[in-house]
Parts: C-alpha cells; sequence; structure tokens
C-alpha cells in the first residue's frame, strides 16, 4: 500500500477500500494490489512450464524403456540398440538445451531450471516401469509352454493376462 512503482512495468501497487455487503455492518476493509505478487506468480508460471516439458520427456522415455519388448523384461533384454540410446541421448541434449538457452525461453514462456525441478516426474516414470515390469511378469508365469512332439518347437498359449492386457 505505498504506492511504489515497478521499474520493469511501470505498475504502480496500491489499496481500495471497499464495504462489506453484510447488512448491519459498518466496517471498512482495505485490500491490497501487490505487484511483487503478480510478478512472482508469472515467475513461478514459466517455472512450471518448464517443468512440465521435462516431465513429458521424462514420460516418454520410460514409455520407450517399456514399449521396446513385450514378453521380455528389460533386465533379460537389455539395452543393446544403440540407436535407441542415441535417441534418449539426443532427447536429453534437447531438452537440456531448451531449458537453457535463454532466446528460446522467452519464446517457449519458459524459465532455466533448477536441478529439483527435474525430479517430480522421476516418480511416475518409475511407476510406469514397474507396473509394466510386474505385468510382463505375470504374462509370463500364467501363459502355458508346451513342445510340439512332431516339430520339437516351444508352443505357447496366451494366458489370461496375456489376452486381456497384452498388446
Amino acid at each position: 500500500g505505498s504506492n511504489a512503482v515497478n521499474p520493469n512495468t511501470s505498475q504502480v501497487s496500491s489499496f481500495t477500500q471497499f464495504k462489506t455487503e453484510t447488512p448491519g455492518s459498518s466496517a471498512k476493509y482495505q485490500q491490497c494490489v501487490n505487484i511483487g505478487s503478480q510478478e512472482a506468480a508469472h515467475e513461478a508460471l514459466r517455472h512450471a512450464q518448464g517443468a512440465f516439458f521435462v516431465s513429458i520427456v521424462i514420460g516418454q522415455i520410460a514409455g520407450l524403456l517399456v514399449c521396446k519388448t513385450r514378453w521380455l523384461s528389460i533386465k533379460s533384454q537389455g539395452m543393446q540398440n544403440k540407436f535407441m540410446l542415441f535417441g534418449i541421448g539426443t532427447e536429453v541434449m534437447l531438452v537440456l538445451f531448451l531449458c537453457y538457452c535463454e532466446p528460446l525461453n522467452v519464446g517457449l514462456g519458459t524459465r532455466n531450471l533448477r536441478l529439483v525441478h527435474f525430479f517430480p516426474a522421476i516418480p511416475f516414470a518409475i511407476l510406469i516401469v514397474c507396473f509394466d515390469e510386474a505385468r510382463k511378469a505375470l504374462m509370463r508365469m500364467t501363459s502355458r509352454e508346451s513342445v510340439d512332439p512332431i516339430s520339437g518347437q516351444k508352443v505357447r498359449g496366451k494366458g489370461w493376462i496375456e489376452r486381456n492386457f497384452g498388446y
């Protein structure tokens, strides 16, 4: 309420007095318009937009790991695909470039992120991977395997989990 002027926007902080609508009350209230909180909210929004962008990319990486195989675990399959690793590395480098390149921050409406802004999406990515690994393990446990006596090949019959949750 000191009629301070913001040097960046030339906005003046002020307060207004108003009466309540309660019958029989004559109390006056003062409401302060704080320009500092408006700027803080705007900056928080820009940080949140950048953090949300990073969380989408982390979720995409988790989705890539999940969709790598339909049947095998990541542990048994391994991470041998060099093109996939190159793609993940390129995606991470692109995210870092978009987050920390100052001219792009203005265009995208984001701000430089701290390391802690990367953390909120990680538990969800872990949850996605753990859920899918459990789904794959249940599919392997409930599907029947037998050996064809004529050809000697393994024949796998789809179990309930694979019929209903497999893709």
